[in-house]
């Protein structure tokens, strides 16, 4: 009789031990993908950022260009 409550105690025990070993894990893998999660977001910011850049830097050179043409058509 006792062996079968030694042996439930340490099958729960075991149960216990594997579910909490478990979520812990889980955890982990949670940490990890929050952080991929973040890096993306950042490195998406950047792009957007470059690509705005971008776009301002052709509408000046756009305008430029335009300044250079009327400058050689007066002469």
């Amino acid at each position: 009789m006792e062996s079968i409550q030694i042996g439930t105690i340490v099958a729960l025990a075991g149960f216990v031990y594997t579910y909490m070993k478990d979520r812990y894990s889980q955890g982990e893998s949670i940490g990890r993908l929050k952080q991929r999660v973040e890096n993306l977001e950042n490195d998406r910011q950047v792009l957007e950022t470059l690509s705005q850049t971008l776009t301002e830097t052709r509408l000046v050179v756009t305008r430029l260009e335009q300044k250079v043409d009327m400058f050689l058509e007066r002469d």
